[in-house]
């Protein structure tokens, strides 16, 4: 997890593709049920918000992909954005509408949680150049997010100090050292620690916002 900019598919993209998992088709596990009704809580706080329809696709992509990657068996660990940035979503908008950040808590004390969370972190001004360069570029052009980098820095604070509180696993690394090396990091945090796949019962009911 990270704000815009930081490097989070700069690192990941080449272990894990962004596309590398799509969905079974699968509900979530049964397990997920609060974490799932916690959302659908937090999509009543921001429904006036004008990134409404992006938040619930956005959050529904990656309900799907790590509820798929819960059931990966033999593939090693996956390391890629995953339910914690969905979690920031959440936090960026509150904060837009002028609304108390600090409901996004809840969420980050459901979230289940598998190897741990690795946060990753650069200059604001390092960061907000990495945005105004993607202008440059013609496939990234619409992803300068300069404007997010601010309002994100309280949500990854309790999505970090929650998760702490939990006794998640957190590791923080810097993306202004050498790529090689920040990915070496992150591999290094989740080689060999991946638990077994959930092979336990599936949601059997999933709110109207599901099928969006």
């Amino acid at each position: 997890a990270g704000a815009p900019g930081v490097g989070k598919s700069t690192l990941c993209d080449p272990l894990w593709h962004h596309r590398a998992v799509t969905w079974d088709g699968k509900s979530p596990p049964a397990t997920w049920a609060p974490f799932i009704d916690e959302i659908t809580r937090l999509f009543g706080l921001i429904a006036d918000h004008p990134t409404i329809t992006a938040a619930v696709r956005m959050n529904n992509r990656s309900l799907r992909k790590m509820a798929t990657v819960s059931r990966l068996t033999g593939m090693g660990t996956y390391i890629h954005v995953g339910l914690i940035q969905r979690g920031t979503g959440f936090g960026w908008r509150l904060a837009d509408m002028g609304k108390d950040v600090s409901e996004i808590r809840r969420y980050f004390e459901l979230m289940p949680v598998s190897v741990g969370a690795a946060f990753l972190t650069a200059s604001e001004a390092t960061i907000l150049e990495r945005n105004r360069l993607r202008e440059s570029v013609a496939e990234t052009a619409h992803e300068n997010r300069t404007q997010l980098v601010p309002q994100m820095q309280e949500a990854l604070a309790i999505a970090r100090h929650t998760l702490e509180d939990r006794g998640v696993p957190v590791v923080e690394i810097s993306t202004e050292q050498s790529e090689w090396a920040a990915r070496r990091a992150l591999v290094a945090f989740g080689d060999g620690r991946a638990e077994a796949a959930d092979k336990g019962p599936l949601m059997d009911a999933m709110p109207e916002w599901w099928s969006c």
